[in-house]
């Protein structure tokens, strides 16, 4: 890159690197990211969260691209489309930890432990089988 006029200020040119290349890195993931093919194979839960991000991502493109032009995007209508994407993913959140963290019954454990409590009381023994047993100390 030549930098002209700031040959001479190492700080500005670092700034300027590091935001050519992710410039750079984002045009390529848009390349990757138009591929249907890439799409269809994602499951249900990658697919909410890569169209959030997409959506977020785009939204704070152009906020950046407002900001650039001098033009105050608070006061535009991509501040508000920025906080309903934030809610999305807030739901997506929510719903995907609902999934996750929903207790399971266990099915063969708990046929086991009515089978054993029906067997315990068809038995007709006073004290459970695997009662521990205390002796005394005389």
């Amino acid at each position: 890159m030549d930098f002209g006029d700031l040959s001479e200020d190492k700080a500005i040119q670092a700034k300027l690197c590091n935001f050519h290349s992710s410039v750079e890195k984002i045009e390529i993931f848009l390349e990757m990211s138009s591929s249907p093919d890439i799409y269809a194979k994602l499951t249900m839960k990658e697919t909410v969260d890569y169209d959030l991000f997409m959506a977020y991502t785009l939204n704070t493109l152009f906020w950046l691209y407002m900001k650039t032009r001098g033009e105050d995007p608070t006061k535009s209508e991509i501040k508000n489309q920025l906080n309903r994407v934030k809610q999305y993913m807030v739901k997506a959140k929510e719903a995907h930890e609902r999934q996750v963290l929903r207790p399971r019954i266990d099915r063969g454990a708990a046929g086991r432990f009515i089978k054993h409590g029906i067997h315990y009381k068809d038995s007709g023994s006073e004290e459970p089988p695997n009662k521990k047993i205390k002796f005394s100390d005389d």
